[in-house]
């Protein structure tokens, strides 16, 4: 890869796409320092130390996620033309829960309705990929490229490499790109002293591919200089009206159509984020929590304003610290985005937290592992583990009581 080839500027927060900046860091060279060795751990996988978790036979486990992965290799990124492949996702997000022993079940009721992955087409060079970003007819191409990547650079330096010039399209495939590419970053984490396993780095390669394929810019750009902390930040954001129709099909269609709530940029700007980026990560976790918990209306919208900087959390430990400001703030802007652009009309309750009179947490902590895979839906799953790691980091029940909630929102698939 040519390290002169302009990219889209992540770092200095986000140009436009006409006007593509160069990189200010060199990502390969450059690795994260600013998140301690201590606090890695609760960030990757705090909740099975929290929470106490046994994480029995994890080889055995493990063994389980490598031969899901192997099944859904030939499987695509997205199906029924831009929905996302949560099987990766889910499998990974199942073993640690430390139910490892029911991906497979799982997998047997997920695989019918995927679609294969689409070929190859020619049609991306590493001279020429900056002219594909988000050309979702080249996503067979984007996979082939970072395979190459993967293959000549170890895994660390390529998401150095790629985090930067990726991360202005954070929305891709309703942020699913970034989500499944974090998740394949966890894996490698919590193997990578013992077994750099193949399939792992081949999932990897499919999530950075997802990334690309569908990058897709948020509104709004620089840093956030308000005084709102997340909660009240979501509570003062204009909000798209229910009738105003989706620009496209899918939560990124209804993302598009802010483009009508001029407003709305400088609004995003009004917010307070922490300067530690796990405690930053963390409170918009809660915050999308709030309104996950809060609202009924659009559950599979509101599960990404958890799971989406609850996944950016598990890569902190491999990200140059040149990015990790700006990731954040754009975190944050794909959080307040799904919130104009779906929580109309306002609720008040959207900024309040559940009560917890008569809640057994322990209990809960105990059971939502396993309601969540008897449940069966992906979405469920996937926000499970996310709500039972930011509670494990925060001690919010908010995450917990959101988690329970959707699980009643969301047909019961029952494949258990």
């Amino acid at each position: 890869m040519q390290t002169g080839t302009p990219v889209p500027d992540a770092v200095e927060f986000g140009a436009s796409p006409a006007h593509p900046a160069r990189p200010t860091v060199d990502g390969r060279n450059s690795a994260c320092n600013s998140v301690s060795t201590a606090t890695r751990m609760l960030a990757v996988d705090g909740y099975s130390v929290v929470l106490g978790l046994a994480m029995t036979g994890q080889q055995r486990a493990e063994d389980e996620l490598r031969q899901a992965l192997s099944r859904l290799a030939p499987k695509g990124a997205e199906y029924e033309s831009f929905l996302a492949n949560h099987g990766p996702m889910a499998a990974e997000a199942i073993l640690r829960l430390d139910l490892g022993d029911q991906i497979e079940p799982w997998l047997e009721h997920y695989l019918p309705r995927l679609d294969d992955a689409p070929e190859p087409r020619g049609l991306l060079t590493e001279e020429t990929w900056l002219d594909h970003l988000g050309d979702v007819r080249s996503a067979g191409d984007w996979q082939r490229l970072f395979e190459r990547e993967l293959a000549e650079h170890d895994w660390q330096s390529v998401v150095r490499t790629w985090w930067p010039r990726l991360l202005p399209g954070l929305a891709a495939s309703a942020a699913h790109g970034v989500i499944r590419t974090c998740h394949a970053v966890r894996t490698l984490l919590l193997t990578d002293s013992r077994d750099t396993d193949p399939l792992f780095i081949d999932e990897l390669a499919r999530g950075l591919g997802l990334w690309a394929s569908r990058f897709h810019y948020l509104p709004g750009s620089g840093d956030v200089r308000g005084n709102l902390p997340p909660v009240p930040a979501l509570a003062a954001l204009p909000r798209l009206d229910r009738d105003v129709p989706g620009a496209g099909p899918g939560i990124v269609g209804r993302l598009d159509a802010l483009v009508t709530r001029t407003d709305l940029p400088v609004a995003l700007q009004l917010a307070a984020l922490a300067e530690d980026p796990q405690a930053a990560l963390w409170s918009l976790a809660q915050a999308g929590s709030r309104v996950l918990a809060a609202r009924e209306d659009a559950p599979i919208a509101f599960c990404h304003t958890v799971t989406t900087p609850a996944a950016v959390c598990m890569a902190l430990p491999v990200l140059p610290d040149e990015v990790i400001r700006a990731t954040v703030v754009t975190t944050w802007r794909m959080v307040g985005s799904i919130v104009a652009a779906f929580a109309s009309p306002r609720d008040a309750t959207e900024s309040q937290p559940p009560a917890a009179d008569g809640i057994d947490i322990g209990e809960i902590r105990r059971q939502l592992p396993h309601l969540a895979v008897e449940h069966g839906d992906e979405h469920v799953i996937k926000l499970t583990e996310a709500a039972l790691r930011t509670h494990a980091a925060t001690a919010d029940i908010t995450p917990l009581v959101a988690a329970e909630r959707m699980r009643h929102r969301i047909p019961r698939l029952g494949v258990l």
